[in-house]
C-alpha cells in the first residue's frame, strides 16, 4: 500500500518542469492507493512513435487505467507521464474513478525504477470516458464528469520555448478528438505546434491532425459554458452527487 500523497510525489517529482500541470484531485481523493501487484505494461509496437529524444510530446487520449499503463510503456521509452485525471470518486459514481487509483497505485513501482531525464518529453494522461453521459442525471448517482480546459496545459508558447515542437494524440478507434481536447490543440496548432494523431485500435496515423474549428473557439465565455452541467468538488476537481427529486420541494441535497 501507499499513500495518495507519496503516490503523488512519484508521478509528480517536484523537480520537474511538467509536474505543475499534474492534478493531485485522484491522489487526494484516496487515502491509500495499492502499489502491488504491478500492472502488465503493454508494448507499444505501433510505428511512427516518437523516440526519447525526439522534440515530439504526447497526449494520451484513452480510458482511464489503459491511459495509466499506455503511459508507463512511454516512460519506459523515455518520457515522463503527467496524470491529469480531474474527476473525484463516490459512491454509485458515473466515471469510474477507482480502476484509474489501482493503476496509479500499482504504476509507482514501475516508475521508481526508471531513470527519467530531467527534461523528459511529457505524455499528459486524460481519461477518455471524462464526459460520459450516461447515468449522468439521474438522482443519487455521483456525478463526477469533467472536461479539459486550455488552461489545465502548457501553452503552445511553452511547448516550444522547451523544445517540443510537435504531439502526438493517442486515442483508441478514432484520431478524432473530443470537442473539449479540441479547444486545447487548436490552440497549440496556432502556436506553431504540429499535431499527429494515433488510433491504438486501427493502427491509422493521422499526420497532419486534421481538427474542425468549434464554432465557440477562443470566446470569452467558453469556459463557463463548457463547465455548465457540470459539478465541481469542494476538495477540488469534479463530484457531487445528483440531488434526489421530492414532490413537495423540487430538489434537495
Amino acid at each position: 500500500m501507499i499513500s495518495g500523497q507519496d503516490c503523488f510525489a512519484v508521478w509528480a517529482p517536484d523537480d520537474v518542469f511538467w509536474s505543475q500541470w499534474a492534478k493531485p484531485v485522484v491522489f487526494a481523493s484516496a487515502t491509500v492507493l495499492v502499489s502491488d501487484p504491478e500492472p502488465a505494461v503493454p508494448a507499444l509496437t505501433s510505428p511512427g512513435l516518437p523516440g526519447e529524444f525526439e522534440p515530439e510530446a504526447v497526449v494520451v487520449d484513452l480510458p482511464g487505467p489503459q491511459a495509466v499503463l499506455v503511459g508507463l510503456a512511454l516512460a519506459q521509452r523515455g518520457f515522463r507521464p503527467v496524470p491529469m485525471f480531474n474527476g473525484t470518486s463516490g459512491p454509485n459514481a458515473v466515471v469510474p474513478v477507482e480502476p484509474i487509483e489501482r493503476a496509479l497505485g500499482a504504476g509507482t513501482e514501475v516508475l521508481k525504477r526508471l531513470v527519467l531525464a530531467p527534461d523528459a518529453r511529457p505524455a499528459f494522461l486524460i481519461d477518455a470516458d471524462r464526459g460520459t453521459v450516461m447515468g449522468a442525471q439521474e438522482p443519487g448517482r455521483y456525478d463526477n464528469r469533467w472536461i479539459v480546459l486550455p488552461q489545465d496545459f502548457p501553452s503552445g508558447v511553452a511547448l516550444l520555448a522547451h523544445g517540443i515542437k510537435q504531439v502526438l494524440v493517442i486515442r483508441q478507434r478514432t484520431t478524432v478528438p473530443d470537442q473539449d481536447l479540441t479547444h486545447v490543440l487548436l490552440r497549440w496548432a496556432e502556436a506553431g505546434v504540429a499535431l499527429r494523431g494515433l488510433s491504438l485500435e486501427t493502427g491509422v496515423m493521422e499526420s497532419p491532425l486534421s481538427l474542425t474549428m468549434p464554432s465557440n473557439f477562443r470566446r470569452l465565455w467558453y469556459a463557463a459554458i463548457a463547465l455548465m452541467g457540470l459539478r465541481r468538488s469542494s476538495v477540488g476537481g469534479f463530484g457531487s452527487t445528483v440531488p434526489q427529486q421530492t414532490q413537495s420541494s423540487g430538489f434537495y441535497g
